[in-house]
């Protein structure tokens, strides 16, 4: 398997969730650092891309600051950006995205994802109703830079824009992904305190086990 690098895109607006969500602590550390920990032992590298260098000093009170990246343009606050920039710095082949709110991610989603991205431009998890998760997949790193920079030329900000571009993209069905994580805690992520309060509980349990 090809080295893989992980970017943790932590550079979102957090409107409903009224303050800096991948900063809140959770379980006695910063949301972020869960999904950090989620992935760090599968990881060529772990990036954390920010928007911001205030940003990026605040972050680095946790996370080493030379693995922190600002977003290469920020006029612009979009997962897109976030992805480019993460495509721009990642030193791997291949570079898994992943969003700073989900923390619990399977192992198992690491090692089935990143066997299908071989040969591939993308490997992106799909719903049985067609929705995908451009923010739990993974790129070959040069062909996704080449086309998120085109697809912000053309005014199309958007992540589906760059899956659409790319072609060889293989899906990965949550279907056969409940296999092994029968809830898909995978995609649980954090919208709302409520939200935050159940995925502390599953943390604290996981500690305790």
């Amino acid at each position: 398997m090809e080295p893989i690098s992980v970017a943790i895109l932590a550079g979102g607006q957090s409107d409903r969730f009224q303050q800096v969500k991948a900063l809140t602590n959770v379980a006695g550390k910063p949301l972020f650092l869960h999904v950090v920990d989620a992935c760090e032992a599968y990881a060529n590298e772990v990036l954390v891309i920010v928007h911001s260098e205030k940003d990026r000093d605040i972050f680095a009170e946790h996370f080493p600051e030379e693995q922190i990246y600002t977003d290469l343009d920020s006029d612009i606050r979009c997962p897109l950006i976030g992805a480019l920039t993460a495509f721009t710095h990642s030193t791997s082949p291949y570079t898994q995205l992943l969003p700073c709110d989900s923390p619990l991610i399977h192992p198992i989603f690491f090692d089935i994802l990143w066997a299908m991205v071989e040969n591939h431009n993308a490997a992106v998890p799909r719903w049985p109703n067609g929705w995908i998760e451009p923010l739990h997949s993974v790129f070959a790193t040069e062909p996704a830079k080449d086309q998120a920079e085109t697809c912000l030329k053309q005014d199309q900000p958007r992540m589906q824009c760059l899956i659409k571009n790319l072609g060889r993209v293989i899906y990965l069905s949550t279907s056969a992904l409940k296999r092994f994580d029968s809830k898909l805690d995978t995609f649980a992520n954090v919208n709302t305190p409520g939200d935050l309060r159940r995925i502390e509980r599953h943390l604290m349990r996981k500690s305790h086990s």
